[in-house]
């Protein structure tokens, strides 16, 4: 009863109202949630005429994709890189190091190991279309080593975000066809978001929730709520500690059971 109440009034905040938005989350990785690794946009690394690269480095204390753990609850680290261009179009690769099984995938117990690394390479557009509204879409393919039988699989995603002051709200959708990857089913995640960024300060706030749809292999919701602090070093002024609580509806067994996920990233 208090995880169905939680679950409502947190689905109730960060679903947009009509007119209202999910830039991707993770400017690294178009495709990620809250749930996947931390949002917050790096800082150039470098520009040569209308391309620009960022990148980030982050240890996850679990690493959780839409809600279920692929790290076996276990730490974790991330690194990415992205090239964007003036006109809106960007690509780039993140690597996330997995452990453990993934109890949730296929449902199988021949088909639980994802392997020890996900890849996800990703190319799309991104714009802004006026008063407050940014659209934006792609490709991400996502490509593991190590695992069980066919893994990699490849997923178009879209999304609508509107900034209004210091909130951001966000909506999208991922759509993976019936592939090898996906056991022959078709999997579609829909989400919302909001961002909170106070304003003046190094704090920053996120409400998640999402309904990932597998066929056969059955449909759940996850949701999420955190903060991040800007630690403002010398010499690394885009380094964040974060602390969410990460949730699902799922029968409440390890690696999908409620959580809370420690994260420390820098941005370059």
């Amino acid at each position: 009863m208090v995880r169905t109440a939680f679950f409502a009034a947190l689905l109730l905040a960060a679903a947009p109202a009509a007119a209202q938005d999910e830039p991707p989350v993770d400017a690294l990785a178009p495709d990620a949630s809250a749930d996947d690794a931390a949002a917050e946009e790096p800082a150039p690394l470098g520009a040569t005429g209308a391309f620009e690269i960022s990148g980030e480095a982050a240890l996850l204390s679990d690493y959780r994709f839409r809600g279920v753990s692929r790290s076996d609850e276990d730490p974790s680290a991330q690194a990415g890189l992205m090239v964007s261009h003036e006109s809106g179009l960007y690509g780039g690769a993140r690597g996330t190091i997995l452990s453990g099984l993934d109890s949730f995938r296929l449902r199988d117990p021949a088909f639980q190991d994802l392997g020890h690394a996900q890849l996800d390479l990703y190319a799309g557009f991104r714009r802004e279309i006026g008063d407050g509204f940014e659209v934006d879409g792609g490709l991400m393919v996502y490509v593991f080593a190590g695992g069980d039988g066919a893994t990699d699989y490849v997923e178009p995603y879209a999304s609508l975000s509107y900034l209004i002051g210091p909130v951001l709200a966000s909506a999208g959708a991922k759509y993976a066809p019936a592939q090898a990857g996906t056991g022959d089913e078709a999997m579609l995640y829909l989400y919302g978001q909001v961002d909170i960024a106070i304003p003046f300060r190094p704090w920053s706030f996120s409400l998640q929730a999402g309904h990932q749809d597998w066929g056969r292999f059955g449909g759940y919701w996850s949701w999420s709520v955190g903060g991040e602090y800007r630690l403002g070093l010398d010499g690394l002024p885009d380094a964040d500690i974060g602390l969410r609580y990460v949730d699902t509806d799922l029968p409440g067994i390890a690696g999908q059971d409620a959580g809370l996920v420690l994260s420390v990233e820098i941005g370059f």
